[in-house]
């Protein structure tokens, strides 16, 4: 049996990263005092560390009137989190916002990478003529 140079185990030389950055902002009840969105974001935090991940940054942008109404409301406590984690914590958190009572509303987004512009590899530098021995 052959082998190729250099497949002997694509597994050992990739190395797979399964944690990665996703934006979750999450809508919640107007009635909340800022105790109660203290503890819903806590909630939320608790959740996804629990499942593996990490919340690197959390922005309360704080009540706004909503564009429609949502369940009867027409505002609602702004939330901004950003986070580092795998597929499965961040379908845990969804799951925990689907079904928390204070949650209106939520969306959680995939941050992309930004990916680099192949280029040509530029020929060398020209060395600098100099000028000729008389």
């Amino acid at each position: 049996m052959r082998r190729r140079a250099g497949a002997e185990n694509l597994e050992d030389t990739r190395e797979v990263s399964s944690v990665r950055s996703y934006e979750v902002i999450f809508i919640l009840d107007p009635a909340l005092g800022d105790d109660g969105v203290d503890a819903a974001v806590a909630a939320a935090k608790a959740v996804l560390a629990k499942a593996g991940g990490e919340v690197v940054e959390v922005q309360k942008w704080g009540k706004k009137r909503l564009a429609y109404d949502i369940k009867k409301r027409r505002e609602g406590h702004y939330v901004y989190c950003r986070a580092q984690a795998s597929g499965n914590a961040v379908a845990e958190l969804e799951r925990h916002l689907k079904i928390a009572e204070p949650v209106l509303k939520f969306m959680t987004v995939l941050v992309q990478t930004p990916r680099r512009k192949a280029t040509k590899a530029s020929a060398p530098a020209r060395a600098e003529a100099t000028p000729a021995e008389a």
